[in-house]
Order: C-alpha cells, then sequence, then structure tokens
C-alpha cells in the first residue's frame, strides 16, 4: 500500500470538506435509476464515510474501501463493513455487489476507464454505476482561492501530489464528453452524463473555509501547526472570504450508468 496521503485528514474532513461533499453524495445517491433498499452497494474510495450514509438512508447496504486506512478508521465502530483497498485494484470477488457509487474519487486516478471497468467488474449485471467528478469551470474557484492565498501566506506549499491531481488526474474527466468516453470505453451501458452546478448549502464564510481548510492537500501541514496557529489562520482566512462570499456552487460532472 502507498503512504497514506490522507494520514492527517479523517477530522477535517469528517467536519469540515464534509460541508460540500456531505450533499454532493447524497445527490449522488438520490441519482440511482432504481432503489436501493436492501441491495449491497459498494462506496468506492469512502473516506469518512459520507455516500454510505447516504446509502444506508436510501435503505442500501453499503461496503465501505479506500486507499486510505486512516480515512476507514473515522468512528469505526458505526461505519459499515470496509476495507482498505485502490481503486484501481478492488478487493472484492467478480460481481460481488449489487451497484456500485464512486464520489469523487475518479479524479484522483491516472487510468479513469481502468478503473470504471474494475467498477463494473465487481457489480452485477443490471447493477448502477454512478460516479461524480468535479467540472474544470473555474468561476467558482474565485472565493475559495482566498483561502488558499492565506494558507501560502502562512507558509503551506502544496505537496506535489496534490499538483499532479490537480493538473494531470482531475481533467481527465473534467467535462461531460470526457466522461461520457470512460464509461463507455469501460464498457458500461445506459450512460447518462450530465454537468449542474450543485447547491451544497454553503453560504457562510466560516463554512467554506472549514470545508478547504478540511481537506487531504493541506491536512498534514495543519496538524503541524500549534493550536494558536491554526485558529489564528482560520480567522484569517474568514476575513479573507467574508467581504466576498457568496453561496459556494461547484460544479459537478455526473455519471449514471448500468453494467452490461
Amino acid at each position: 500500500m502507498d503512504v497514506d496521503r490522507y494520514a492527517h485528514t479523517a477530522r477535517g474532513w469528517a467536519t469540515g470538506a464534509a460541508r460540500v461533499y456531505g450533499p454532493l453524495a447524497a445527490q449522488l445517491v438520490a441519482a440511482a435509476p432504481h432503489p436501493l433498499t436492501g441491495r449491497r452497494v459498494l462506496d468506492a474510495g469512502a473516506g469518512t464515510g459520507l455516500a454510505s450514509a447516504a446509502l444506508r438512508d436510501a435503505g442500501a447496504r453499503p461496503v465501505a474501501i479506500d486507499r486510505s486506512p486512516a480515512m476507514l478508521a473515522w468512528d469505526a465502530a458505526a461505519r459499515s463493513p470496509s476495507a482498505a483497498g485502490a481503486l484501481e485494484a478492488l478487493p472484492l470477488r467478480d460481481r460481488g455487489v449489487d451497484d456500485a457509487v464512486a464520489a469523487f474519487v475518479l479524479n484522483h486516478v491516472d487510468d479513469p476507464t481502468a478503473a470504471l471497468a474494475e467498477l463494473a467488474r465487481v457489480t452485477r449485471p443490471g447493477g448502477a454505476l454512478l460516479a461524480t467528478a468535479p467540472g474544470a469551470t473555474s468561476a467558482h474557484r474565485t472565493v475559495r482561492d482566498r483561502i488558499d492565498a492565506v494558507a501560502a501566506d502562512a507558509g503551506f506549499t502544496p505537496p506535489d501530489w496534490y499538483a499532479h491531481l490537480t493538473t494531470v488526474q482531475a481533467p481527465l474527466l473534467g467535462d461531460v464528453a470526457a466522461m461520457r468516453a470512460a464509461a463507455r470505453d469501460a464498457g458500461l451501458a445506459d450512460v447518462v452524463v450530465t454537468e449542474h452546478v450543485a447547491d451544497v448549502g454553503v453560504e457562510r464564510a466560516e463554512d467554506l473555509v472549514d470545508y478547504r481548510l478540511g481537506q487531504a492537500h493541506v491536512a498534514a501541514w495543519l496538524a503541524g501547526l500549534a493550536e494558536p496557529e491554526r485558529a489564528a489562520l482560520r480567522r484569517a482566512a474568514i476575513a479573507a472570504v467574508a467581504p466576498v462570499m457568496e453561496p459556494y456552487r461547484p460544479p459537478v460532472i455526473t455519471l449514471v450508468a448500468c453494467v452490461a
């Protein structure tokens, strides 16, 4: 297993990044083309369990897989059955689940078509495959970038893996045509891909700051700061965002398909 890039992330993700990714996970699960009640559904790239929670709310029986053992350990006693593993080589047998959900994880791999094919391998024929990825549109980032600037002024430098994520991996599925092509090349059927600007309910500067500072690329650096320094950074970021804050509406590419 690779070095766990999310080793310091679980708390910030569950309490901060979840302000955006929680509503997005619920929206993805709601897009299922058939009822999920009673079905065994894979939550691939499960993180701290946001999609698993949405699946349970829909009556499904989720099983969680994530590359990060630290993320899976968050609130472990209350979590769905889980295992550490890579999206490119899922530790599941062929046709082991009824459906699969991949919320904002396909944009973390170098070959999303192969990852979709692996998701299809473990899903029974006729099962749904639901996935999301960030849209490439950059207009929503203007306010968010103010938070990054405050962190940079405080000495933060993004890790190399984050540069690879943002410049190489994420653009592979950054628009509808790219996601549709990947899904079809992976052999999926009934492929429907849409893009929309998502309402995630984030309208306060405090919530946007907590979302951004709860993400993995900044987690290890924040963990190395003393608590007063982290508190001061958060206050500075809120002050930078508040004058120009508007509802945060990220663009989302959504795939709804079936396994042939």
